[in-house]
């Protein structure tokens, strides 16, 4: 009879199981670590199998087999089927189908293999919301004899609360130094979640910025949610309160109404709005740890950290200007014009008069980056009355403003009932009287025409009246000290004079040792009485005043080119240029060293046209271009009858309008400091879409600039010094930055360069440089010869960004200086030698060349002459005693004449005995008059002794 076989059997398995939500959704977790599963027939498991099959199971529910007790999965490397391991050795395959797991014993399994398996089965569930509902798990055993057996447990679990969720928030938050002051959103894109599906209903929103200050301000953007005194809205209805306002370095802590529900996506929208500003007009580099706290329904709470970082980003230099299309950037009033445009040495501000029909004036002050209007009078009521066309200045520093006015109340005991000259202070708004006598007390009369000097110590100015101290001149031209308050008259009439001239519209030089005026006269001098207005230029330092030019016009306004060696002025006066006519009204330019004189305003050059110049126009910051307006027919472009606005290239000669032809008149150029834009008054409706003002309004335009870093100086004995400038541009991502530059020089330069930024504002500016060397420490050089000398100008934006760009200056020698006597030209040295001139032919045709001889000089001369025989016969007949006496002889001269010349007489001395040795030639002695020619020009100045000396 054969032995009946016995069931497998389950000891010790839980009936019921509850197993935590947060325990499951941190990973699988065993179902039973204490049951057993044994064969009583002791023939183990080999065969047979074990099933376990969750009933009722959702997506999220999930049975596994957990590496515990010695089971360990593997895989086949034949099949790749998962097989079990019990301490090492293979006991089956698993197989998984839907939520039952089989594993199929293909190896002797014992019963502490197999007990060991059904402890290892594992239930995991990720979902924060899992089913309250039990599930059955049934345990299926099946032994070698093919016998079975099974067991249920009833499964369920616990929800818990859980907390706030974060996705894709940060870590980091970089941005642009400069929108720290314009204001960010922290995280425009981050998520955050209830788990328990409750969302935010009676919730907490808490944003806390470490280490905060003053400064700091954490707000909403634009967007569903609104804050509005203490109250949030969400779509215009109330959804909670504001708890701290986020000013200050202060949280932003915002609460949720207890019946207003908030979903997932709202509270993340609300997120994404969280922004951050800093106050700070220059905000420094900086990063800061936000923490983000959010509560849920269940008042589960989650923190979560980001970096906010704000970078400097270093200046780039570029290799042009950018180009913008034409902008207003000062609208006018109905039925006024507006003149005289100033525009600040760094770029940032422009001033200029508005006239309105009552012939009242205002003088106004824009800040081309804000747009802030500043009124010079005090307020838009506070008109004043100026002179003449030159009544703004802006101080170099760009910090101080001078104009004219005939407000009262400007300053105290202003009782003059004239115009006068005021400075204001741009940084504390303080307001200054500058038409005043050494003492402090006011001019009768009016005052005007103010000019700041280079250095922004000093003022000239034209006063009303004669009556300052020391007036014993009559010229109404003063330079005051703007330090010490001392006002010196400008002479430009004869001594004592009893028909004085008057001068005005002056200008000081590039160095401050000149000024340039305009006063009735000719070529002798100012003089009352003349039938012509002329140009003159007075040294400061030597006193002299000399003729420039004949000019007549509407207003005469002289300016020194950017380097000093030129006058550009305004003139209709037939005798400027040879077929000059007096209908025509042009711009000029006139070479101080050389007398050359060019049209710069015509086509080419040529004459004669039908056109009119305005008075005002502007040198270009490297002086290579002057803009100026014309109503010229032939200029390009200019069909329309009314002024337009042009540049004039002084290298090429062309000539370019700046913007489309205008409908209306424009005018009063100027250009700004960086070259690359040119400000302009217009009555043009044209220029700009929805001009409807009807009014004179003031634009920028763009020129096309190019940054130039070298430039190339030959030597020139003409000139005593040589001088280059150049600009070139940068931008910075970092838009409210601002900016220095530093010069570092290479070791052995013979000439120095400066350097200063200029328009600097909303990302973009410019350096403009200027090189200086003096032309005898060039004359070294060999002909053909260079030296290179290159400056390093670092451009620093004052938070740690930086950028080099290398300017490089080339210097040409030519292997001597220039013969400064023009028309003294020998023969080549072989005809010399045939027919040698004689000394006192060199003297005669020196001295012609050196036009104008003082009454002092004759007798100076015949001692030249007698010397300069006694040269020639000292030539032909050895030295012996041809020089004795002669020394003695000129020093004595030389005390009885203008101490100027006694340098000059001791080099001539030097000269002529060091070329007198017996072997002097003709050729040599030319030599010596050239180099004494240029002494004689660089000592004497005209105007010694009642006329020029030698010029």
């Amino acid at each position: 009879m054969a032995t009946k076989t016995k069931a497998p059997a389950f000891g010790g398995l839980d009936r019921s199981k509850t197993l935590a939500e947060n325990t499951v959704n941190a990973g699988p977790v065993v179902l039973d670590s204490n049951v057993t599963l044994k064969n009583p027939d002791g023939t183990g498991f080999q065969g047979g199998s074990l099933t376990v099959k969750l009933a009722n199971a959702g997506v999220d529910d999930h049975l596994s087999i957990a590496a515990v007790g010695g089971i360990t999965l593997g895989s086949d490397a034949g099949t790749g089927a998962t097989v079990v391991f019990y301490n090492g050795a293979r006991i089956g395959t698993e197989t998984v189908s839907g939520s039952t797991i089989t594993v199929s014993f293909d190896q002797p399994v014992s019963d502490d293999a197999a007990t060991a398996l059904a402890r290892a089965i594992a239930y995991s569930n990720p979902s924060n919301t899992p089913s309250a509902a039990a599930h059955a798990v049934t345990f299926t055993a099946v032994d070698a004899e093919h016998s079975s057996i099974s067991a249920t447990m009833q499964l369920k679990v616990k929800a818990e609360n859980d907390a706030p969720v974060f996705s894709n928030l940060g870590p980091v938050s970089s941005h642009i130094l400069s929108t720290a002051s314009q204001g960010v959103v922290i995280d425009g894109d981050a998520h955050v979640s209830n788990p328990d599906g409750t969302g935010f209903k009676g919730g907490k929103l808490t944003v806390h910025l470490s280490d905060g200050n003053t400064d700091d301000l954490i707000y909403l953007s634009e967007g569903a949610f609104s804050i509005v005194g203490t109250k949030l809205y969400l779509d215009g209805k109330v959804v909670g309160t504001v708890s701290a306002e986020g000013v200050m370095g202060h949280d932003l802590s915002l609460t949720f109404k207890s019946n207003v529900a908030i979903s997932d996506s709202q509270m993340s929208g609300l997120i994404d709005q969280i922004s951050y500003s800093n106050r700070s007009l220059s905000p420094e580099p900086q990063t800061k740890d936000v923490a983000i706290t959010v509560t849920d329904t269940e008042k589960n709470s989650t923190t979560a950290h980001l970096t906010l970082a704000f970078e400097d980003r270093a200046p780039t230099i570029i290799s042009a200007s950018p180009a913008s299309p034409i902008s207003k950037i000062a609208a006018g009033s109905f039925y006024e014009d507006i003149s005289s445009i100033a525009v600040s040495p760094d770029g940032t501000k422009v001033a200029f008069e508005s006239t309105g029909d009552m012939g009242s004036t205002r003088l106004t002050s824009v800040d081309i980056r804000t747009s802030e209007v500043t009124f010079l009078g005090g307020d838009p009521g506070a008109f004043v009355s100026a002179p003449g066309a030159t009544d703004i200045a802006f101080s170099p520093d760009g910090q101080k403003i001078a104009f004219v006015s005939t407000a009262s109340n400007l300053v105290a005991r202003d009782t003059n009932e004239g115009s006068d000259i005021f400075i204001r202070d741009f940084s504390t708004g303080a307001v200054t009287r500058v038409s005043t006598n050494s003492t402090g007390r006011e001019i009768p009369g009016g005052s005007g025409d103010p000019v700041f000097s280079p250095d922004g110590t000093k003022m000239v100015f034209v006063a009303g009246v004669p009556n300052l101290p020391g007036d014993t001149d009559g010229s109404g031209l003063y330079v005051k000290d703007l330090k010490t308050g001392i006002a010196t008259q400008i002479a430009i009439n004869e001594a004592n004079p009893s028909n004085a001239t008057r001068g005005f519209n002056a200008d000081f030089s590039p160095d401050g040792t000149k000024l340039v005026f305009v006063a009735w006269g000719d070529q002798s001098g100012p003089k009352f009485g003349s039938d012509s207005q002329c140009i003159y230029i007075k040294d400061l330092n030597s006193s002299d005043v000399t003729y420039v030019t004949a000019a007549t016009a509407h207003q005469i306004l002289p300016q020194f080119s950017p380097d000093g060696t030129k006058i550009a002025f305004v003139s209709n006066e037939s005798s400027v240029t040879p077929g000059g006519e007096v209908w025509g009204t042009h711009l000029y330019l006139k070479d101080i060293e050389t007398g050359e004189v060019t049209c710069v305003s015509s086509p080419g050059g040529v004459l004669p046209n039908d056109g009119s110049v305005g008075d005002s126009f502007s040198f270009s910051p490297d002086g290579t271009k002057i803009v100026f307006s014309s109503s010229e027919s032939t200029l390009p472009g200019n069909t329309g009858g009314v002024s337009n606005i042009f540049v004039a290239d002084l290298q090429t000669g062309a000539i370019t309008r700046i913007a489309p032809e205008a409908n209306g008149a424009s005018s009063d150029p100027v250009f700004t400091p960086d070259g690359a834009h040119v400000i302009f008054a217009s009555d043009a409706t044209n220029l700009v879409a929805n001009d409807v003002n009807n009014a004179s309004d003031v634009f920028m335009a763009s020129i096309p600039a190019t940054s130039v870093t070298s430039a190339t100086l030959t030597e020139d004995a003409a000139r005593k010094t040589l001088s280059a400038a150049g600009t070139f541009y940068f931008a910075d991502a970092d838009a409210k930055d601002t900016h220095a530059v530093s010069v570092a020089a290479p070791d052995g330069a013979l000439g120095t360069l400066s350097a200063k930024v200029v328009s600097d504002m909303n990302g973009t500016g410019a350096v403009v440089w200027s090189y200086v060397v003096d032309e005898t420490k060039v004359e070294p050089l060999a002909a053909g010869q260079t030296k290179v000398e290159t400056f390093a100008l670092t451009l620093d934006d004052h938070h740690g960004g930086t950028v080099t760009q290398n300017v490089s200056v080339t210097l040409t020698g030519t292997g001597g200086a220039t013969p400064m006597v023009a028309s003294f030209a020998l023969a080549p040295e072989s005809t010399a030698a045939a027919a040698p001139a004689s000394g006192p032919e060199l003297w005669a045709s020196a001295m012609a060349s050196l036009s104008g001889v003082s009454e002092a000089s004759p007798q100076l001369f015949d001692v030249l002459e007698k010397r300069a025989a006694a040269l020639e016969a000292a030539h032909a007949h050895g030295p012996a005693g041809a020089f004795e006496g002669a020394g003695a002889e000129i020093a004595h001269l030389a005390a009885q004449i203008d101490p100027a010349v006694t340098h000059v007489l001791e080099t001539l001395w030097s000269d002529l005995s060091g070329h007198g040795a017996g072997t002097a030639t003709a050729h040599q002695i030319a030599d010596g008059m050239e180099a004494i020619a240029t002494h004689l020009r660089d000592a004497l100045h005209p105007g010694h002794a009642g006329g020029p000396l030698l010029v």
